[in-house]
């Protein structure tokens, strides 16, 4: 289903930080937080990766190899 011109809106303000999905209304949190999820990419339920955790994780493992 597409979401409405106020659930956009209110994407469009979480997503440039004005708004946290705390301040959004209960009666559309849950189509804010579906439609935030799906235009950053988030396809499932689990959290999202850390690129910092993952960088730190191969430095680490360069660094103990032998060459």
């Amino acid at each position: 289903m597409k979401p409405n011109t106020r659930i956009l809106d209110y994407v469009t303000l979480v997503q440039d930080g004005v708004l946290t999905l705390d301040d959004v209304p209960q009666d559309i949190t849950k189509e804010v937080t579906k439609w935030v999820r799906y235009l950053a990419g988030i396809k499932d339920e689990s959290m999202v990766k850390d690129d910092a955790t993952q960088v730190k994780k191969v430095d680490d493992y360069d660094s103990h190899s032998t060459h």
